[in-house]
């Protein structure tokens, strides 16, 4: 989607000689959030103080010091002292060769055009803490609001200072615009546009063309190369993520350091911004990040550190307790078994460990684990803490209520959370059912809505159709957010556009061709595709293609029904086009592949909405926890059931794609 930001259209004009090398000097970064808007302000409170260790962290992985980090936060974060904390303290820390950080967390807005420069009459503006949401003629008129314009002036002065050898890398993990109309899940920015009522109506009017330049040609061949990541579109809302520590995070925030924490030194901004937009809409369908500037150069020049193949004990408690240096953003959550072995143990799986913990307590970088039978100060000090068995989180629904619900049969609620999986919550819900005039809605977090039911609906259909909505959802975002590496088992895939129109392609059309400039994948609804997966693994595997879509339906594409798990295997090296085509008709949206590679056949037959269940004779560890997730075996569930798989069991792939009209 066009992105009218001023300050990143314009990093498409970089030229390639900029690129490369960067990074010759020192790391200076700025890190601003604010949370707590003042109540007057109109501007809802936010969790953007969360984001600030995490990014603190993701720096300090990226080789910055602390002392070389400034951050601003709340009534610190005003429109002056931004301004000047940029333009004076941040840029007079700059040298030629260094390498220069930006972060906003905040609202975002909307806000009337004065220059003229903007196709359809709207800036966008960064919120500082003494902004207003209102456009009020004599008040208050957005003096406050930072617009594009203005950090594009400064930008283009601290690229100038850091010179040709230098970098400046921007993430901005604030709403663009959008709509929300129950304001439920928290974003990050307002529909509220800073300007005269009259004027709004006079832009509705206009419709302006945004697919026209609005770039300003400026010489940069002395500026520093320049990359910048949004949490979201122009168009779209930029939602919170609720992370494993039950806290809220920035998508962009929490997506950033998550990446950061898990990709090789060598990566490029494609595979981090691939990573980052993965990460997202593992979380979330209905945001989609952007990224702007050379992306196929490598991450502030590969100079920061390489994510380890095992972790270390931060601090031994006792004998039963350690503080370990790793959190969720590496994939460490509450329940899961970690392994302590002697230093060097190269082959843990035919390694006798020294001792198993138990994952009680994980933060974004360190995570508290008790110990089964104990381990003294000396064992833990040098010890190397592996994965043994992955947990993949509660398996709970958490629904909110909100209405009266009256003339309701009120045992229809009493029976949906005796369910083992379905909670009864008044804040932070995954689902909220809604009573309104002459109907019952049922809507996420984020404002999409998942059914809806008439008052009259008898009383039997209510009940069979909420909890057949809330078991749907529940299970396919849990595999939307469903993640396991194994290299050995590496299946990859791609999408290949096969028909579009009624016109034919070969096989051999490149699958870049539906890629956009940031590599996002865009069809056009309608079109044909066929999909070709490939071996990069060192072992034969078999394979498993799910397919989320965007109204949260859960389809498995291959094996289909009358096929058996083990008709798909892939030598190593191998490629194959899978000859099935498969069309992309609505809903539209955003929608996710996933590939689930594995040494043995997996049956997950049973994780098909559309079709009838299956059984099958022989269970794999990871198959009885996908097919038994949520809705099978009701009655022998018990709360928090367990979802620990043994770790490296099968390599799942995922690829996001958009279906438009």
């Amino acid at each position: 989607m066009y992105n009218r930001w001023l300050i990143f259209l314009f990093l498409f004009l970089i030229g390639s000689l900029n690129a490369f090398p960067i990074g010759i000097g020192n790391k200076k970064a700025l890190i601003i959030a604010v949370g707590n808007y003042p109540q007057a302000s109109g501007f809802r409170s936010i969790n953007s103080l969360n984001d600030i260790p995490l990014i603190q962290n993701a720096l300090i992985k990226l080789g910055f010091l602390q002392k070389d980090i400034i951050i601003l936060q709340d009534q610190f974060a005003t429109k002056s002292n931004i301004m000047e904390t940029l333009g004076k303290r941040f840029l007079e820390s700059l040298n030629f060769g260094d390498i220069a950080y930006f972060h906003f967390s905040g609202h975002g807005q909307q806000i009337i055009d004065i220059s003229g420069d903007e196709l359809d009459g709207y800036d966008e503006a960064l919120v500082p803490f003494d902004a207003s949401v209102e456009f009020i003629p004599g008040v208050y008129e957005g003096k406050n609001h930072i617009i594009d314009d203005e950090l594009n002036d400064v930008f283009s002065k601290i690229r100038t200072k850091l010179g040709s050898q230098g970098h400046f890398l921007v993430t901005i993990d604030a709403c663009h615009s959008g709509t929300s109309t129950r304001s439920i899940g928290c974003a990050r920015g307002t529909d509220i546009k800073m300007a005269p009522e009259d004027y709004r109506l006079k832009m509705e009017r206009k419709n302006p063309d945004l697919n026209q330049s609005e770039f300003k040609n400026q010489d940069e061949s002395k500026m520093a190369s320049m990359v910048a990541f949004f949490g979201s579109t122009a168009r779209q809302l930029n939602y919170e993520i609720l992370a494993e520590d039950g806290k809220n995070y920035g998508a962009l925030s929490y997506a950033f350091s998550k990446a950061i924490n898990n990709i090789p030194s060598d990566a490029s901004y494609q595979q981090l911004f691939d990573r980052i937009r993965l990460i997202i809409q593992m979380n979330t369908n209905n945001q989609i990040p952007e990224a702007s500037g050379i992306l196929a150069q490598v991450i502030l020049g590969g100079k920061y550190l390489a994510t380890p193949n095992y972790f270390t004990v931060k601090e031994w408690l006792n004998n039963n307790n350690v503080i370990l240096e790793a959190g969720f953003l590496n994939g460490v959550t509450p329940g899961t078994i970690m392994g302590f072995y002697s230093t060097e143990t190269r082959d843990p799986k035919n390694s006798k460990p020294i001792c198993l913990g138990t994952v009680k307590e994980a933060h974004p970088n360190t995570s508290s684990v008790e110990i089964t039978g104990g381990i003294s100060s000396a064992d833990a000090e040098f010890a190397w803490v592996i994965i043994k068995e992955e947990n993949f989180g509660n398996l709970v629904i958490n629904l909110q209520l909100k209405g009266e619900f009256k003339n309701i049969d009120r045992t229809i609620f009493d029976d949906l959370f005796a369910l083992p999986y379905i909670k009864k919550v008044k804040s932070n819900p995954d689902l909220v059912l809604i009573e309104e005039l002459n109907k019952f809605i049922l809507i996420t977090k984020n404002d999409l809505l998942v059914t809806e039911f008439s008052k009259s609906t008898p009383r039997n259909d209510l009940f069979f159709g909420l909890k057949s909505a809330l078991t749907e959802y529940g299970q396919s975002q849990f595999l939307r957010k469903l993640n396991q590496e194994n290299k050995q088992i590496e299946i990859t895939f791609e999408l290949v556009l096969s028909s579009r129109n009624g016109k034919k392609f070969t096989e051999s059309f490149p699958a870049d061709e539906v890629k956009g400039k940031d590599g996002k994948i865009c069809f056009i609804k309608g079109d044909v595709i066929k999909i070709k997966v490939t071996n990069i693994g060192n072992i034969p595997a078999f394979y498993t293609v799910l397919d989320i879509q965007p109204n949260n339906k859960t389809n498995v594409l291959v094996p289909q029904a009358n096929e058996s798990p083990s008709d798909y295997f892939l030598q190593p090296k191998d490629s194959f086009i899978i000859p099935k085509e498969f069309r992309l008709d609505p809903p539209l949206g955003q929608e996710l592949f996933k590939l689930v590679a594995s040494k043995k056949p997996i049956n997950l037959r049973p994780l098909d909405q559309r079709r009838s269940i299956t059984t099958q004779t022989e269970v794999d560890p990871f198959g009885e926890v996908m097919n038994l997730s949520y809705y099978k075996n009701e009655s022998l569930m018990t709360r928090g059931i367990n979802s620990n798989v043994p770790a490296g069991q099968v390599n799942i792939y995922s690829v996001p794609f958009v279906i438009q009209e």
